[in-house]
């Protein structure tokens, strides 16, 4: 009995006319119940474009493979171009399957073809030209389309950035689809804007957004799609984890201000101005302050990890380095005892043995602290946004470069005017850009009105964490003793900072430091 396969294949083309999955099923089906043979599968590829090779189709594929051959007898297809419509990779099938592995192909709209004779092949070979044709085509037009939209307001389709969500619009006669603002993500990049200005890592921030179930941008996409959200390697309806690098490179996509890209590279017009696809969620100020702030995060070398120890970031080990580790245990007497310790231990063997009680630390850096700055006022940033066209001047002179180019090869020759008006603008902006000033964007500090004795009161334990370590504070461990930077000020360092704060005067006869 005759082992049948059925393969059909729906183009991805939006171009191609074809028929429809259902019309080769059935026209496959009544021919096979015609034969009387066995259907032993339905290799079945939906949005499959036609330049594919079979050999690598996900539905037809493996039926290809040494073992999956093993399993029918004769492939049948509708018409040709459902095998391919590329010449050479129907060339390349036949003379795989039927003159290497000796089987049979039928095509319903030519079943007298014979691919064993050099005639039957070399029909074959002249009916996948006309396809192949078609497909060039198809996707000249198509390219053509996505050509003249790329330099538009129009959103080309796929994941939309974080912030945006697709919507279609009837515009000039034609529905097309464009970005609007979504106001839930809109909170989600602010909160995270806020959550970088304010010194927390970018493991911080994924582990907050992930603590508060935010979905990320595919998520979101699956979701309007009516799909369940999936992680990469798990089920579905296991949604996508935020991390450092999700967060970092989120925060730095110049989608945010709401430039089209290609590729990965913002798009720019005839003006050098990028192009806008939607609004831009942060203002040019608001960009500049959290760029600053992404980049130095970048460049500290402090990883931050929540939950693990109230001097992260502050206690170190003094004989290798490393960051301190937090310990506590409970005695059978119901206290608790807490240590620092040299994080690397047993790894380091010479740091066995440097270990201090934590609240010692914790009490005399709290001590030093307030007595160096608790009677000082707290300070706030505040941006200040410089000015710098350095990328959009040289953008600029790259388009005028290949407009010149383009010049020389004769792509101009028919449209001089157009030419000249268009190298006319781009010099223009180019001598704009460059007589500009460069200026630095810088932080200014601004007084709050309190003084850091208040403010320490009302920090939690992280928040003094964190102003520890903006203080430039550090600990170094030793056994059973520990070592502080900056070292505590003497009585005549504080008695200047007393005075310079308006506390004392040069005529108070105070000689030492009070308490002494």
């Amino acid at each position: 009995m005759r082992r049948v396969l059925f393969a059909e294949r729906i183009s991805a083309d939006k171009g191609e006319r074809s028929e429809s999955i259902e019309s080769q099923h059935d026209k496959l089906s009544q021919r096979a119940q015609a034969e009387g043979v066995i259907v032993v599968g339905v290799a079945q590829d939906l949005s499959v474009s036609g330049d594919v090779d079979p050999f690598t189709r996900k539905a037809l594929g493996p039926w290809l493979t040494e073992e999956g051959r093993t399993k029918w007898d004769e492939i049948w297809v509708t018409t040709q171009d459902r095998l391919s419509r590329d010449d050479e990779h129907t060339h390349d099938f036949l003379k795989q399957v039927v003159r290497q592995w000796g089987k049979r192909v039928v095509i319903l709209d030519n079943p007298n073809l014979d691919f064993l004779t050099p005639e039957g092949r070399a029909i074959a070979y002249v009916q996948s030209i006309g396809p192949a044709r078609e497909l060039a085509r198809i996707k000249a037009r198509t390219k053509d389309s996505h050509e003249r939209r790329r330099f538009t307001t129009r959103w080309p389709g796929g994941i939309p950035p974080f912030g945006y969500v697709p919507v279609s619009r009837f515009v000039e006669g034609k529905t097309a689809t464009y970005l609007e603002q979504d106001p839930d993500m809109i909170k989600v990049l602010r909160f995270m804007r806020e959550q970088i200005l304010d010194g927390q890592s970018f493991f911080a921030v994924a582990k907050a957004l992930n603590e508060k179930g935010e979905h990320t941008a595919r998520d979101r996409a699956r979701i309007r799609r009516g799909k369940p959200v999936h992680r990469r390697g798990a089920e579905e309806g296991v949604p996508e984890q935020w991390s450092e690098t999700t967060v970092k490179s989120l925060l730095r996509d110049p989608a945010l201000l709401g430039h089209k890209k290609h590729k990965g590279e913002v798009l720019y017009d005839s003006q050098g101005q990028p192009v806008m696809v939607a609004e831009p969620i942060f203002t040019d100020d608001e960009w500049q302050s959290l760029q600053a702030a992404v980049e130095a995060r970048v460049q500290t070398k402090v990883r931050r990890v929540n939950g693990t120890s109230p001097l992260y970031g502050v206690v170190y080990c003094g004989e290798c380095g490393s960051k301190a580790a937090h310990k506590g245990s409970i005695r059978s007497n119901g206290v608790e005892y807490r240590y620092y310790v040299c994080g690397s231990w047993p790894k380091e063997s010479r740091c066995q043995g440097v270990s201090v009680r934590a609240g010692e630390v914790e009490e005399f850096i709290e001590l030093q602290f307030l007595q160096r700055y608790g009677l000082e006022p707290v300070t706030e940033r505040t941006w200040v946004p410089g000015t710098d066209n350095t990328r959009e001047l040289e953008e600029v002179r790259k388009r005028i470069d290949r407009l010149r180019r383009d010049s020389v090869a004769g792509l101009w020759d028919d449209a001089q005017e157009e030419f000249r008006s268009l190298m006319h603008s781009l010099m223009a902006r180019r001598d704009e850009l460059a007589a500009e000033p460069v200026t630095q964007g810088r932080w200014d500090e601004r007084e709050t009105g309190e003084t850091f004795q208040q403010l320490w009161g009302r920090l939690d334990l992280e928040g003094q964490r964190l102003q520890l370590i903006k203080s430039g504070y550090k600990v170094l461990l030793g056994r059973k003793t520990f070592t502080i930077t900056p070292e505590p000020e003497t009585w005549p360092e504080r008695k200047a900072r007393l005075i310079r704060l308006g506390h004392l005067t040069d005529t108070d006869t105070v000689s030492s430091e009070p308490g002494e």
